[in-house]
């Protein structure tokens, strides 16, 4: 049932979020195990001669936690975990205590390692900061705000309080909640005041939080997602699937839905609104995006026509954090939050986008530069 392979420098020995059912046990060579952190590799360790990884299938049946690559040319033998398991369990209990306690303490020195290695990830508000950031300006908004008089969820922050139990309590950067703050309000979550300064500066007074369920939603949500065995499509955006959510979103606003909480539009209505409002020609491959990120389309056939039904909550849950966290990694990209920059509008403007993935086309394009879509003449 041994199974030995060879692997050249930069092949694929496994991906993060794979099947986790095969022990790969190094011969010779080394292997790079990494996990992918919104389309950037980061390295976590690299492995060696009578070296193992996939070892968590020796005590369950989960996915992979990395992403292995050959750093140069390796041989690897492959053993099925079934099979491994079936001589533990013939052997003594000496021996198999012995077997998931190293595989445990193996696994677990792994994932230590890379929490470690994203805490000291660069950038202003790496990965591991991000759920622990949120939810920091949920439990003090919620401990030391005044409720708004405009709705129920809202919440009045003072700045000077929030940036005290974030550096003293929290030992957390007043720096990245600032810059928090600012994304927040670029998306319109927040709403900032500012007073001058005795020298005649502008200075941060207090932050309006429009709903601070949000805040604490998105902090459980991305947390549970960022500690999810293996890799959570979720919460690496797709600019495609955000922007057809986004739209679909938008287009039902003022729909009304069924007892379980979907909502129905006619497939025609649905394209003409997307084109014409959002430069999207609504295709099957549209939906396909959508449901590699776990958001699914319904398509019904009727004597009326074709419509297309989905959970209207859901598209504006997901695309709304969605729009954090496209903040956030333009945060990390530039190293600020940019306040001047806009959101792109949503309203088409003939010849400035290609109508499938909006890439910015020119006259003379006869195929769009960033999707490959013919275009018409």
């Amino acid at each position: 049932m041994d199974n030995q392979k060879r692997f050249k420098k930069g092949e694929i020995v496994f991906k993060e979020g794979d099947p986790s059912d095969v022990v790969y046990i190094v011969q010779s060579g080394r292997l790079m195990l990494s996990v992918d952190r919104g389309g950037k590799k980061m390295e976590v360790t690299q492995l060696g001669a009578m070296q193992i990884a996939g070892e968590q299938s020796l005590n369950s049946n989960g996915k992979q936690a990395f992403t292995a690559e050959a750093m140069q040319e390796t041989k690897i033998l492959e053993v099925p975990a079934e099979a491994l398991k079936a001589q533990v369990e013939k052997a003594g209990p000496g021996i198999k205590l012995l077997v998931k306690s190293l595989v445990e303490e193996t696994r677990q020195s792994r994932q230590t390692l890379r929490t470690v290695k994203a805490e000291t990830e660069k950038g202003p508000c790496p990965q591991i900061s991000i759920p622990r950031i949120f939810s920091l300006l949920n439990l003090v908004a919620r401990h030391t705000g005044k409720p708004g008089a405009a709705s129920p969820g809202q919440i009045e922050v003072d700045w000077s309080i929030l940036k005290l139990y974030t550096a003293r309590l929290f030992a957390e950067s007043p720096q990245r909640m600032r810059s928090l703050l600012d994304l927040l309000a670029k998306i319109g979550q927040v709403s900032l005041t500012s007073t001058k300064n005795d020298e005649g500066e502008e200075e941060l007074n207090k932050a309006v939080i429009h709903n601070i369920q949000f805040i604490e939603d998105f902090a459980e949500f991305y947390q549970y997602n960022l500690y999810k065995g293996g890799k959570s499509e979720i919460i690496y955006v797709d600019p495609l699937a955000y922007k057809v959510a986004k739209a679909l979103s938008q287009t039902a606003q003022t729909l009304e839905v069924n007892h379980k909480g979907a909502v129905t539009l006619s497939f025609d209505s649905a394209l003409k609104d997307l084109k014409e409002n959002f430069r999207l020609e609504l295709k099957a491959t549209h939906f396909d995006v959508l449901e590699k990120k776990g958001l699914f389309v319904n398509r019904l056939s009727s004597e009326k026509g074709i419509s297309i039904q989905f959970d209207k909550a859901e598209f504006a849950r997901i695309s709304g954090f969605w729009s954090v966290i496209v903040e956030i990694d333009k945060w990390n990209d530039k190293g600020h939050v940019d306040m001047k920059e806009k959101e792109e509008l949503a309203a088409a403007t003939a010849g400035t986008g290609c109508p499938q993935c909006n890439a910015v086309i020119a006259n003379d394009h006869k195929f769009c530069p960033g999707c490959g879509i013919k275009l018409a003449a």
